[in-house]
């Protein structure tokens, strides 16, 4: 970029660094002299210091007849924007390596879920799985005996026997796991007895439903690949995948000791558990829009999802979908689609893009297991007053107006894994803070009463016109109300989300 605009400006561009006392050349135009000390401010010579970054100067040279003050003006702010660019664009795509790489983490741990195995080789491939994405030569997974209040190993990894001890006191004060597990929090400090530099222990978190969260272990990490000590990055993806580790290992020790009566509904229980954790709440998107939302599963683990992301300049997506199925393996397509739709809205915001994207996401996994999904995605942009969506065979998703019949967002292309790979999305006026949009699953219209009689979209959409006026929660209230007098069982997932924004 320097190159270019030195050009077009008569001058010779360079980036400076201010490291301590000494400036460190960090950008020059190919081919230019790369001096190792920057020249002294002079008739042709200018300095100055980037918008919002008081470490980095633009070095002036001017080769023409234009001062290089008069010069600098002019670039500086250009300049600016383009390294502030750069940088976004830097830090936007590490944490998207970090997320791929959390989710391929959280995916190999929740299918520990699904498999009855015994709580040591549960241990031993978390450890297996962690270390390697963490680079750590050593590491150590322990449960907390509750009744003996210790910290029991159950797996190792780069540790000869007997230098490790197999229990440590959680009362122990010159122990590193057990100031995590007191404390609750990431501890690291040196523990030479065990492990030469430094040790990472993590407190293993778990929540039954409804329950206050509890340490159920710790997970100790050293001898760090790459040398010194873990990054942050590198302790933020270990943190991340905590609970999820937690419910992995409680699950396995529920298994051990019911195996006989209660194997298949502990583990279902923990699975649906995890899956209410992946959904998001309204809070996320509070101050931008106003949503309700409500979802029941068939059993113990649904298909239906749903999903909102802030997107900048006041702009929210929401998304809802359905799974051809219920059940695990509808649950783990469902947990895929939440987890890739959050990475892809840091990187693509249209709906058409969002759902190519999912489709290259999850295209192998819905051929492998032949299943597909429905999805509505929408964006909101209240600045420009008007929607954006991608609709893939969803039929249940309407704009509900302040007065007048509801109107429905029709689908613009099939279901993602039944046909074609193109998406198109479609634009619309949306009148803010009137203009409801009411979207569904199946499971609700599909509901057989006791005449017999299906309860139907237009019931639903006659109960949300009525009580339109009210809040999205009143107006949620109020439809499952009538679905509880309209009787019968529920034979699918039932998903209801109302939002006004």
């Amino acid at each position: 970029m320097l190159s270019p605009l030195g050009t077009l400006t008569g001058a010779t561009l360079r980036l400076w660094r201010l490291e301590g006392e000494r400036y460190r050349l960090i950008a020059a135009p190919p081919g230019a002299e790369q001096p190792s000390a920057p020249r002294a401010a002079g008739a042709d010579t200018a300095w100055l210091a980037l918008p919002d970054h008081d470490d980095v100067f633009l070095e002036v040279v001017s080769t023409s007849d234009v001062v290089a003050d008069e010069i600098g003006r002019r670039v500086v702010p250009v300049v600016g924007a383009l390294f502030e660019a750069e940088r976004t664009t830097l830090t936007l795509t590490t944490e998207l390596a970090a997320r791929y790489e959390e989710i391929d983490l959280l995916y190999s741990i929740g299918e520990l879920l699904g498999r009855a195995r015994a709580v040591e080789e549960v241990a031993a491939i978390i450890l297996r799985e962690v270390t390697g994405v963490v680079g750590a030569r050593r590491a150590g997974l322990r449960l907390v005996d509750d009744t003996a209040q210790q910290l029991r190993t159950v797996a190792m990894i780069g540790v000869a026997d007997g230098i490790v001890p197999a229990a440590v006191s959680v009362d122990d004060e010159t122990a590193v796991i057990a100031r995590a597990y007191r404390t609750r929090k990431i501890a690291t400090g040196q523990q030479p007895e065990w492990v030469s530099g430094e040790l990472l222990a993590v407190p293993i978190m778990y929540a039954a439903a409804g329950q206050p969260s509890r340490v159920v272990g710790t997970l100790s990490l050293a001898d760090r690949a790459g040398g010194g000590s873990f990054t942050r990055e590198e302790t933020k993806l270990v943190s991340a995948v905590a609970t999820q580790i937690g419910a992995a290992l409680e699950n396995a020790r529920l298994v051990a000791r019911e195996r006989t009566q209660h194997r298949v509904e502990h583990e279902l229980k923990l699975a649906h558990d995890l899956q209410v954790r992946l959904m998001p709440t309204p809070e996320v998107v509070r101050g931008d829009a106003d949503i309700a939302v409500r979802t029941f599963a068939a059993e113990s683990l649904g298909g239906d999802f749903y999903t909102f992301l802030r997107l900048g300049r006041g702009r929210v997506g929401v998304m809802l979908g359905d799974v051809s199925s219920h059940g695990f393996s509808a649950a783990l397509i469902a947990a895929q689609v939440m987890a890739a739709a959050g990475i892809h809205s840091h990187s693509e915001s249209t709906p058409d893009a969002m759902l190519t994207l999912l489709h290259r996401s999850l295209a192998a996994e819905l051929e492998s297991t032949e299943m597909y999904l429905t999805i509505c995605y929408a964006v909101f942009d209240p600045t420009a007053g008007r929607i954006s969506y991608s609709n893939a065979g969803h039929p249940y998703a309407f704009r509900v107006p302040r007065f007048g019949p509801a109107s429905r967002l029709s689908p613009t292309s099939p279901p993602l894994g039944l046909a074609g790979t193109e998406f198109t999305r479609r634009v619309s006026p949306w009148h803010f803070t009137q203009d409801l949009l009411v979207a569904f699953t199946d499971g609700l219209v599909d509901q057989v009463g006791t005449n017999g009689e299906r309860y139907g979209e237009v019931r639903l959409l006659t109960v949300v016109e009525e009580e339109r006026l009210r809040t999205p929660e009143e107006i949620v209230d109020a439809v499952f109300h009538d679905l509880d007098e309209w009787g019968g069982e529920m034979g699918d997932d039932r998903t209801l989300l109302v939002m006004r924004m």
